[in-house]
């Protein structure tokens, strides 16, 4: 081929790709990179970045000018208003929900009722991010929330992970920071100090997800990746395999090695200093031990084989620790499982999952039934 025909080619392509691009504007198609790499919290969602979100489930997606997927809101709180802060991961964040179907805001829109007949209303504001841990909610609480100046501090926490997520030992994430306990006291583990490393990886980052961000044609095709890779992953799963995905079977039992033990007790020492920290802020703070999928499928034999397959005789060995430890600390807790386990027999419905995949996140039932559940403990104590 010579020169012209090259060249020839080569503008084709061009042209292609940009008919391409103008067409995927026009029809406002877009997947973008909706994270950045952060020196202090590992992560975090890139503020003022919108698209379109498309695992279990299809959303559009914003972030707002703080950097959390909710609306903007002024720091300055309202007159009348109980303003809730919820800190979270993945659960909470909800990417697989519209924002009004979010746990958190159907809680709003409960408890704005029930305060109604006070002329109060509730404003509640998220701050949770995909993949969070313990420490990073935290850290979070400390960095971002009282400018808005809350009543509340709610502290979701998700059993299926966030115990794996708070050790290093366990995980080992390269980009999370970690925390130990040194004569009893949260430091920061120096295996997750910040470096060269990521500095240069970040730099890195920052321009490759620039290029994407500004090209809807490689985020259509990462896109179309993506959901292969997944459909590859669990094809060949069946309910079992999806409801345990992504899930350690080590947390439906009492610690049997030191790093479970450890990443106990740094669990129970960061909730600690969650407390502390909004006490001092003049707030009150709750903890909500979320459900993770086996623990709600509506079919219990199913529930009652994956126990023995475990080796344990329930599946609530987190929750009721936490609620415990909760009860302990005198933090007000709701525990979920039970309300949810309840609705999904009932009902003959499952709470997590979409489709053929009968795991991961919280569907839209899930959200509704978990906002109301929590509305109403909250209204219970606010409401009057």
């Amino acid at each position: 081929m010579n020169r012209a025909n090259l060249l020839t080619l080569f503008a084709s392509l061009l042209l292609a790709l940009a008919m391409a691009e103008i067409a995927l504007r026009i029809a406002g198609i877009s997947y973008p990179e909706f994270n950045r790499l952060d020196a202090r919290l590992g992560w975090a969602p890139r503020a003022g970045v919108e698209g379109t979100y498309a695992f279990e489930g299809r959303t559009y997606l914003r972030i707002n000018g703080d950097g959390f997927r909710d609306v903007d809101h002024d720091p300055a709180k309202p007159e009348g208003v109980l303003r809730v802060a919820v800190l979270g991961d993945s659960f909470t964040e909800a990417r697989e929900v519209a924002l009004g179907d979010t746990y958190w805001k159907v809680m709003e829109r409960g408890l704005s009722g029930c305060l109604a007949a006070s002329g109060q209303k509730a404003e509640v504001l998220g701050f949770a991010v995909n993949g969070y841990g313990t420490a990073q909610q935290l850290m979070v609480l400390e960095d971002s929330v009282w400018r808005y100046d809350p009543d509340v501090v709610v502290l979701a926490f998700f059993t299926g992970n966030d115990l794996w997520n708070n050790s290093f030992d366990l995980e080992g994430h390269s980009d999370r920071p970690y925390r130990v306990l040194r004569d009893g006291e949260l430091a920061p583990d120096p295996r997750s100090a910040k470096g060269l490393r990521f500095t240069v990886k970040k730099v890195w980052s920052d321009i490759k997800h620039g290029l994407f961000n500004a090209l809807r044609t490689i985020q259509l095709g990462r896109q179309a990746y993506k959901r292969a890779r997944t459909w590859a992953e669990h094809r060949d799963d069946g309910v079992s395999g999806q409801l345990m995905a992504g899930l350690n079977s080590a947390l439906y039992r009492e610690p049997q090695d030191e790093s479970w033990r450890e990443t106990w007790n740094i669990t129970e020492a960061l909730i600690r200093a969650m407390k502390k920290n909004v006490s001092a802020n003049g707030a009150e703070f709750w903890l909500v031990t979320l459900s993770n999928p086996v623990q709600v499928h509506p079919d219990g034999a199913l529930r009652a084989q994956i126990a023995a397959d475990l080796g344990v005789t329930d599946l609530t060995y987190a929750d009721r620790r936490l609620a415990r430890f909760a009860e302990t600390e005198s933090i007000p807790a709701v525990t979920l499982v039970d309300p949810l386990r309840a609705y999904a027999e009932t009902h003959g419905t499952g709470l997590h999952g979409s489709g053929d995949f009968a795991g991961g996140h919280w569907n839209p039932t899930g959200h509704k039934v978990t906002g109301e559940l929590l509305s109403q403990r909250l209204c219970a104590v606010y409401g009057s």
